[in-house]
């Protein structure tokens, strides 16, 4: 009798869930950043500007992973208490870049990034902060495609 009972309340649970390919969650984020280019050797400022930009995100949470308008590719992030975070430290043709980003997506909310990236006597810094607020699937790919 018991095992009966499990059965039912495991079979409502699973009709319950969202399938696995609907669980993903879809950002649209309003963010602004200031962008520094500063000549290492002499930490002259040779240019500073503000920029605002709109961003779109999918995030996998299930598998810890996301995605944005800026790369076709997962990044896995770690996730806790509805935040996404990730740091980064990359070597590519000379560049070095080192960065921290989060994003509240349950509920959404706040978007920070800190990135810098240097090459030979060049320091670019960007800091980033904005907020997000949920979309549609549809929305956010056609974003993420422009």
């Amino acid at each position: 009798m018991v095992t009966k009972y499990l059965i039912l309340i495991g079979a409502a649970l699973l009709s319950a869930l969202p399938a696995v390919a609907d669980d993903l969650v879809y950002l649209k984020c309003d963010v602004k950043a200031t962008e520094t280019t500063i000549q290492s050797s002499t930490n002259e400022i040779l240019e500073k500007r503000d920029l605002a930009t709109e961003g779109f995100y999918k995030i996998d949470a299930l598998n810890s992973r996301l995605t944005s308008d800026n790369s076709g590719d997962w990044e896995d992030v770690t996730i806790a208490n509805g935040i996404a975070t990730d740091q980064f430290k990359e070597v590519e043709n000379g560049v070095t870049s080192v960065g921290k980003a989060s994003i509240e997506f349950s509920p959404p909310g706040v978007f920070n990034m800190e990135y810098t990236a240097s090459q030979d006597d060049i320091l670019l810094k960007m800091v980033m902060t904005g907020t997000c607020q949920n979309t549609d699937r549809e929305t956010a790919e056609k974003g993420m495609n422009q």
